[in-house]
Formats: C-alpha cells, sequence, structure tokens
C-alpha cells in the first residue's frame, strides 16, 4: 500500500470541491496510492480570517465522512487569530469530527510563544500536526520556520508528534536539526527529487521516521515516488516509508510509543 503524507486539494465551493476531490482521486488511482492525507492548498492571505476557517474546516469534515480510511483531512489552522476560537475548531472537527490533524504554515513562526497554547491543546489530545519547514537564503517568508525553529518546538512539547514537511527543502542540515527529537517525523517533498537526501535522513533519522509525501497539487504523484523507488533499501523499510510510518502518525488521540 501506498499512503501519500503530503497532499493538497482546492476548496473553493461544495461544486468546485467534489470535482477537485474527485481529480484527486483519480491521481491516486493511476499510480496505485490507496490513501493519502488532504489540506487546502496554500491561500495568497497569510492571515485568513474565522469565516475561512470555519468554512474549510466544514469541508474538509464532510471530505472525511465521505472518503473515511482512505482520505484523511488536516485543518489548517491560523494561530494568529484567538486560541478559544481555534480550539472550538478543533473540539468539533477533530476531537468529535472526521479531521485527523492540522496544519500549520507560514502565519507563526514555531518559536513563537503565541503559538504555545495551540501546540500544548494539540499535544495533550495527542493531535498529529504537519508544519511548513524549508531552509532559503530568497524569498522567505517573515515568519517562516526552519527546521531549527521546528526543533526547538518539539523540545518544548515532546510528545507532540510533528511531521516536518519538506525533506528537499530541509536538505542535510534539516535532518541534523531534528535528529535527536524522537517525536519530528519528515516528508520527503519539497521541490524536484534529488538525489541523495533519502538516503542521508534514513541513515540519520532511521526508516521510521521517514514519510513518503508527494506535495499533490503542485508536484505530480509519480515522479514524488520515483524517489522513493529509485533508493536500494530493504523491502521492509520501503513499506515503512511508503504507508506504514504514515499510518501510524495519522491517528489521533492514540498516543504513539515508538518513538514517543
Amino acid at each position: 500500500m501506498i499512503f501519500d503524507s503530503h497532499l493538497h486539494v482546492t476548496l473553493v465551493g461544495e461544486k468546485n470541491t467534489e470535482g477537485a476531490v474527485q481529480k484527486l482521486l483519480d491521481s491516486m488511482k493511476l499510480v496505485g496510492v490507496e490513501r493519502s492525507c488532504v489540506m487546502p492548498e496554500p491561500v495568497s492571505s497569510l492571515y485568513f480570517s474565522k469565516d475561512d476557517m470555519t468554512g474549510q474546516a466544514a469541508i474538509l469534515d464532510d471530505i472525511g465522512q465521505k472518503h473515511k480510511d482512505i482520505l484523511y483531512p488536516l485543518l489548517w489552522i491560523n494561530p494568529t487569530l484567538p486560541f478559544d476560537f481555534t480550539k472550538e475548531l478543533i473540539d468539533r472537527y477533530i476531537i468529535n469530527g472526521n479531521i485527523i490533524g492540522v496544519k500549520l504554515w507560514i502565519e507563526i513562526n514555531a518559536r513563537n510563544k503565541r503559538l504555545e497554547p495551540l501546540a500544548e491543546y494539540l499535544e495533550k489530545h495527542d493531535i498529529p500536526v504537519l508544519f511548513h519547514s524549508w531552509y532559503k537564503t530568497v524569498s522567505k517568508y517573515g515568519a517562516e520556520s526552519d527546521p531549527s525553529d521546528i526543533a526547538v518546538l518539539s523540545r518544548k512539547f515532546p510528545k507532540l508528534r510533528i511531521l516536518m514537511a519538506h525533506l528537499t527543502g530541509c536538505r542535510l542540515r534539516g535532518v541534523q536539526d531534528i535528529k535527536d527529537c524522537p517525536n519530528v517525523w519528515i516528508d520527503t517533498s519539497g521541490g524536484q527529487p534529488e538525489d541523495g537526501y533519502l538516503e542521508y535522513a534514513i541513515a540519520e533519522l532511521g526508516p521510521n521516521r521517514v514519510l513518503f509525501g508527494s506535495d499533490y497539487g503542485g508536484r505530480d504523484i509519480a515522479t514524488q515516488l520515483g524517489r522513493i523507488f529509485s533508493v536500494d533499501m530493504s523491502d521492509e523499510d520501503r513499506e515503512k516509508i511508503l504507508s506504514l510510518n504514515a499510518l501510524e502518525f495519522y491517528r489521533k488521540g492514540e498516543r504513539v510509543n515508538r518513538h514517543v
């Protein structure tokens, strides 16, 4: 089985969203992906509103209900909004709903203390979070997190399950940043496949902390799968990276003990 741990879909109105989801399912079937997370495409406004969050939460909850055990929705949270509002959404749509976890992008840096009430609440309820991360020399957003920032957050909340996005963007330095953070996994997305990074991540982190991710929407799933099948590894390790690690990570309310 193949589980794509990093994947986007466009949420624009109920009818258009249904079409986008069907296109996603067709794309998954074409390349043999049986399950995937699903999160909204990045929005142009960094600080999206309460209405935006509430609307996408309802759509994602519906996707999770209609495609249970196939699509694992992630609620895109804007941590600059009041925590009480965010908590209500988490309670309704994650703890008591069909959304599996949380996506954090570039609205707040992972070191920012304003993120701590949210991180504490996610840790308390054992809710997984996918956190965008990238080392950049140009075009970096003001609050964008790099792997060293993710490492700081993970040490503050050592039982919070974090999937650090974009191996190719985090690169060798990023792998070293999280090496001693057992509650942080990494996905293989980020630009086009490049030789060496996957092998390095497996060697430094072990095969249990690496998840296949395509960044579909912006990237082709088949091309991204090439980076997994091009590397020499045991069938057991390949199965972990392609599916077993994602199945372990994308749980809510069930403390994972293998790494944490």
